[in-house]
């Protein structure tokens, strides 16, 4: 059979006509508006671009701008430089996420830790030599993003080449560009070439961020090591996508979790719903609620809250307490999720005072003790919410307070004012409001920000962390369905948020009673689950033997097995979530270092590397269970 470049070279028209007609049956299948946009090419119904296949020339014509994409007799040589080696290749670029093969301190992580250590100890003794390089397999692309086909012949080469994807996504901005690269490209055979059903093609838009979300979140591990990068053609459509999937890129490498965390949790949860009421009949009363953060907005909002605090119930979320003290603001409760073991000295260095306080069954027992009045719900995403009795879970609680703040608000009210909560750098300003609990800060951007929308047009970046709870403001909205949620920051822009400076509240509230209604929904515990144990030893049995029995011998193999593994954790964590959360986090860290690992040895015949790492990762369960036993 021909080659795509000999074809073309020798101006087979039956050829191109062919692969044209196969793909308009393809997608005839599967996607009609695509089908349809063939059918007009083929009929020469396109009004923005065209083939030009003549013998002078292959190229596109802009129709709209009368020029070429190409300089004259040049698609076929850049197509072919495009497709050469990718991944020595400076027209594609390399990302890594900042995902490193180090040790991990053993301070807070002490069993996770320990065999990741282990783990990249083994790896230096007996894979890495002086200089360490990854080694993928031939023929063998990673995680792969391309923006803008230019016709695709460099698509076709790599296919014909033997190339396959791991993963890969397209956008193309025209669907008028993309028939066109139905005249090279055999999508049919494209989509044979990646693995798991993991290639994604976006044409015109991407309308909802959730599919991105998915295209990483499918495959977590393997997805989030390395991404390859090939920006053919620039526009400022192309370059807000890119910028989109940048963002859910970088965001997939946090909230992982780990099973050390999730243990203190659950050991706070046991002594938190003896000590304190649980949300379980949330309701909603006729009462604005102002969630309040420490983003740096909250300093060009003081004065709305001072003049409004009589007319709406204020949410506190974490270090936003000092400030609003600092201004004799009126806080009605202190809402907290964190579990770490200093949370109750800030808290009193804030002046909690006589504030209710309204916290994850997660945070410190210490937390509760010094609160005049103290309140638990379940949150979301951590394993010990699942093993109560109690059945609101509040989701979208992380991974800021401020996320948790709102998400409590979602259940109480219909409106509700977001103060603070910035999701995201404001170019000049510190990353917390000016006397926050942070004290001084550099005022300069971090290194590792993208540009976002802003609120009001600001010049506003985010980074992975934020891009996250920008995400579960956006979640929360859609789930809860608030009559109207107002934005009254100059952070980042959050859809279903209506950007607004000043909101006008005239009608003086009876906080008091409002306060007491809202603490009725909160009741004592009914307790645990049964059985818990026995679910969590059949847990760890199902994990180790599926590593047990996994015949990996390449590092095909060893992508596709931990593919399968993330799979297995997920639908856990959704189906059996005490038992999938609690471990969760820690394997998909194990396994990304395995992955990491493994990747640096020069062979692709890794059974006996992989042989021994899996064992770490079965000893490791085993010290997983005893402790989870200890409790």
């Amino acid at each position: 059979m021909q080659s795509i470049i000999e074809s073309l070279q020798n101006r087979d028209e039956n050829f191109i006509l062919k692969r044209m007609l196969d793909n308009l049956a393809f997608f005839r299948v599967h996607n009609k508006k695509i089908a349809n946009a063939i059918n007009n090419t083929i009929e020469g119904k396109n009004t923005k671009y065209q083939l030009l296949f003549s013998d002078d020339d292959i190229n596109i014509i802009d129709l709209k701008n009368k020029v070429f994409l190409y300089p004259k007799n040049s698609m076929l040589n850049i197509s072919s430089n495009i497709a050469s080696n990718p991944l020595n290749n400076q027209l594609w670029k390399v990302y890594s996420n900042d995902v490193k093969l180090a040790k991990v301190d053993i301070k807070n992580l002490a069993i996770t830790a320990n065999y990741i250590n282990k783990m990249v100890d083994f790896a230096y003794l007996n894979i890495l030599d002086s200089n360490p390089m990854l080694h993928l397999p031939q023929l063998f692309l990673p995680q792969s993003n391309i923006f803008g086909l230019c016709g695709g012949i460099f698509l076709q080469i790599l296919i014909e080449s033997g190339y396959r994807f791991h993963s890969l996504l397209i956008f193309e901005e025209d669907i008028e560009l993309f028939s066109i690269a139905c005249y090279f490209v055999d999508f049919k055979a494209l989509f044979e070439r990646v693995n798991g059903r993991s290639c994604y093609i976006f044409i015109e838009n991407i309308k909802t961020k959730s599919f991105l979300n998915h295209y990483f979140y499918s495959k977590r591990v393997t997805n989030n090591l390395l991404r390859l990068e090939l920006s053919a053609f620039i526009s400022p459509k192309i370059s807000q996508i890119r910028t989109m999937v940048v963002e859910s890129y970088k965001s997939n490498s946090r909230g992982w979790g780990s099973f050390e965390d999730e243990m203190i949790g659950v050991r706070n949860m046991l002594k938190n719903i003896q000590s304190s009421n649980i949300l379980q009949s949330p309701k909603k009363f006729d009462a604005t609620i102002c969630v309040v953060g420490s983003g740096p907005s909250l300093d060009e909002n003081i004065a709305f809250l001072r003049k409004n605090q009589d007319k709406m119930i204020i949410f506190s979320c974490g270090t936003a307490l000092k400030i609003l003290r600092k201004h004799q603001i009126k806080i009605d409760f202190q809402i907290e999720i964190e579990r770490i073991d200093y949370l109750a000295d800030v808290l009193c260095d804030a002046r909690l005072h006589d504030t209710p306080i309204i916290c994850a069954s997660v945070v410190n027992n210490d937390v509760l003790n010094i609160a005049n009045e103290s309140y638990i719900f379940n949150r979301g995403g951590s394993a010990s919410s699942y093993m109560t009795l109690d059945s609101s879970v509040i989701e979208f609680c992380a991974p800021f307070v401020g996320n948790a703040g709102f998400s409590l608000a979602c259940q109480f009210s219909n409106e509700i004012i977001l103060c603070g909560i910035d999701c995201g750098f404001i170019k000049g300003k510190s990353k917390h409001s000016i006397g926050s609990f942070y004290g001084k800060e550099d005022i300069s951007l971090p290194s590792n920000v993208f540009k976002v929308r802003g609120n009001f047009d600001n010049d506003v970046y985010s980074d992975s962390i934020f891009s996250l709870s920008k995400e579960s403001f956006e979640l929360a909205i859609a789930k809860y369905k608030p009559r109207i949620v107002y934005n009254i920051n100059y952070g980042a822009y959050i859809k279903g948020a209506l950007p607004i400076k000043d909101v006008k509240l005239k009608t003086i509230i009876n906080k008091n009673i409002l306060n007491e209604q809202i603490k009725s929904c909160f009741t004592p515990s009914i307790g645990l689950k049964s059985d818990l144990n026995i679910a969590v030893e059949r847990y760890i049995c199902a994990l180790k033997n599926k590593i047990l029995n996994s015949n990996i011998i390449t590092k095909q193999d060893l992508f596709c097995f931990i593919d399968d593994m993330c799979h297995f954790l997920f639908q856990e964590s959704s189906n059996n979530p005490e038992c999938g959360i609690l471990f969760e986090g820690s394997m998909l860290h194990l396994l990304q270092n395995m992955l990491f690992c493994l990747l640096y040895a020069k062979t692709n015949d890794i059974s006996y590397l992989f042989a021994t790492l899996s064992n770490m990762i079965i000893d490791c369960l085993e010290s997983f269970l005893l402790e989870y036993k200890s409790i």
